[in-house]
C-alpha cells in the first residue's frame, strides 16, 4: 500500500495535476479580491455582495494564499518534489558504482570516443602503466591485461546536489512569500521594545506575515549619537541591550539581526522633552516628543491647548538677522517655536535646552533633547534556506564542471613482436579539451622512465 502511494505521490501525472490546481488557485486568486492586498475592494465588495463574500471567507478563498487548501496543494507539491529526487538517488548510485564487470576491450567498448595506440618503451614494465595511472588520481581495476579506470568518480553527486539546491532555493522562496514582516519602528533613547505590534509605525501598515509571528524581539535604546562634518552626515551609532542586558552596538552598516529578523537603521530624529507650566511654576503637562524636524523640516505638536509650530537648528546661530545653522553638528540645538490658538499666533521665540518660551501667562520649558530612530525592520525565514540552497549550487557547479568524471579502459597487447598500449577515453564534458587531456597524459607516462 505504501508504495503505491509513494508511487503515485511521484508520478509525472500527479507533478501535472499539481502544477494545474496551483495555477488555477493563483488565478482564483487574482479574480478574487484578497484582505491582505487589495482590502479596499474587499469591503465594497463584501458591501455589494455580503452573502457570495461571506461564503468565500468559509472557505478562506479571500485569503486564499494562506487557505488550507493552498497549504495541502504546497505541501503536496513538496513531497512530489523530494520523491522524485529520492527516486534518483539509484541513478547516481550506479554511475558512481565501480566493478571488474567495466573492464572493457578498448578497441570494441561502446560509449569511448577517444582511442589511441601506443608503443610501448622496451624499459617500461607492464605493471607501470597501471601504477602511474592510480598516481595520478585515477581508480584502476584490473592490471595490464585489461583495466579500467576512473578519475573523479564521486562527480555525479553533483548532479544530486544540484537538484537538492533547487529544492531548497524553492522552498526558501515559499517559506520568505508566506512568513515575511516589513514594518517600521521609532524609538528613543530610554524606550524599551517588546515585540508588541501596536509599536509600529502604522503609515504605510506593517506588512504581516501569513504564517507565523513578527519579530518576538525586546531590547532597550541606550544610546543614540549622531556624528557629522560639517552639513555632512557622517555616521550614526547607536547602541541597545536585549533582553538578556548584552549590549549590542549599531550603525547604518550594521543592522540588529536576531530571530531571523533585521532592524536596520533608516532615520534619524530628535525626542525633546517639552514642559508646560503655568504662572505659579505648576507642571500642566509634559511628554517626550518625536518630531521629524530635521534638515529644514518643520514640526508641529499639542501641549494644553496650544499649537506649536518649530523649526530646528543644530549649530544656532543668527546671520545677518536670520535665523540659521552653521552645520549639521548638533554644536548648539536650538528650537525655533511659535505658539498659537485658535489660528491665531500667540508668541514666538528661539529655546535651547534649559530655556523657556513665555506665552499667555504660561511657559514652555525644553527640558532635554534626546534622539529617537527610525528601525526599518524585516522578518524573512526563508532567507537562510536560500542562502543554503545557493551555497549547495555554487559547490555543485564547482563539483561538476572542475572535477568532472573521466574513464579509460585499456590493455597491454603484443603485436608482431611489438607491445602496445590500446586505451579508449571518454570524459563527461569538454569533449575536445578531454581529447588533448588524454593525449597529454600517456605521453607523459610513455615518456617515464621504467
Amino acid at each position: 500500500m505504501l508504495k503505491k502511494v509513494t508511487k503515485f505521490l511521484s508520478s509525472l501525472k500527479f507533478t501535472i495535476w499539481l502544477i494545474s490546481l496551483l495555477s488555477f488557485m493563483f488565478l482564483l486568486g487574482l479574480w478574487i479580491p484578497q484582505k491582505r492586498l487589495v482590502r479596499e475592494m474587499y469591503v465594497q465588495w463584501h458591501t455589494n455582495a455580503p452573502n457570495l463574500v461571506t461564503f468565500l471567507d468559509t472557505l478562506q478563498l479571500t485569503d486564499i494564499y494562506a487557505s488550507p487548501i493552498m497549504l495541502t496543494l504546497w505541501t503536496l507539491f513538496f513531497i512530489n518534489l523530494a520523491l522524485v529526487m529520492w527516486q534518483r538517488l539509484p541513478l547516481i548510485k550506479s554511475r558512481i558504482a565501480i566493478s571488474d564487470s567495466k573492464i572493457a576491450d578498448p578497441e570494441m567498448a561502446p560509449g569511448y570516443p577517444f582511442r589511441a595506440c601506443y608503443s610501448l618503451p622496451e624499459q617500461l614494465l607492464d605493471t607501470a602503466i597501471t601504477e602511474r595511472l592510480r598516481k595520478r588520481r585515477y581508480t584502476i581495476l584490473g592490471d595490464s591485461s585489461g583495466f579500467y579506470g576512473v578519475k573523479n568518480r564521486l562527480s555525479p553527486i553533483a548532479f544530486g546536489l544540484f537538484h537538492l539546491s533547487f529544492f531548497l532555493i524553492l522552498l526558501g522562496g515559499l517559506t520568505s512569500i508566506y512568513t515575511e514582516f516589513i514594518g517600521y519602528l521609532e524609538l528613543a533613547e530610554g524606550e524599551e521594545f517588546h515585540g508588541d505590534i501596536d509599536r509600529y509605525v502604522q503609515r504605510p501598515v506593517p506588512k504581516m506575515p501569513k504564517l507565523g509571528t513578527p519579530p518576538q524581539v525586546a531590547f532597550a535604546i541606550k544610546s543614540i549619537v549622531p556624528t557629522a562634518s560639517g552639513f555632512t552626515e557622517t555616521g550614526l551609532k547607536v547602541q541597545i541591550a536585549d533582553a538578556k542586558g548584552e549590549t549590542h552596538k549599531l550603525d547604518i552598516n550594521k543592522p540588529y539581526n536576531v530571530d531571523s529578523s533585521s532592524f536596520v537603521l533608516k532615520y534619524l530624529g530628535v525626542a525633546p522633552l517639552f514642559v508646560l507650566k503655568d504662572a505659579s511654576g505648576k507642571e500642566l503637562q509634559g511628554a517626550y516628543l518625536k518630531l521629524d524636524v530635521l534638515k529644514g523640516k518643520k514640526g508641529t505638536f499639542y501641549m494644553g491647548g496650544y499649537e506649536f509650530q518649530t523649526l530646528f537648528y543644530p549649530d544656532y546661530v543668527v546671520s545677518n538677522g536670520e535665523h540659521t545653522t552653521k552645520s549639521s553638528e548638533f554644536k548648539n540645538p536650538t528650537f525655533r517655536i511659535a505658539a498659537g490658538k485658535d489660528g491665531k499666533l500667540i508668541a514666538e521665540g528661539v529655546v535651547s535646552v534649559g530655556g523657556e518660551l513665555q506665552f499667555d501667562g504660561q511657559r514652555l520649558e525644553l527640558r532635554e533633547l534626546p534622539f529617537w530612530v527610525r528601525f526599518f525592520v524585516t522578518k524573512d525565514q526563508g532567507i537562510p534556506i536560500i542562502y543554503t540552497g545557493l551555497f549547495i549550487a555554487s559547490l555543485a557547479i564547482v563539483w561538476r564542471f572542475l572535477f568532472f568524471k573521466r574513464e579509460l579502459v585499456g590493455a597491454v597487447r603484443v603485436r608482431d613482436g611489438q607491445r602496445l598500449l590500446l586505451v579508449a577515453c571518454r570524459s563527461e564534458f569538454y569533449k575536445s579539451l578531454a581529447e588533448e587531456e588524454f593525449e597529454k597524459l600517456f605521453g607523459e607516462l610513455l615518456k617515464a622512465e621504467g
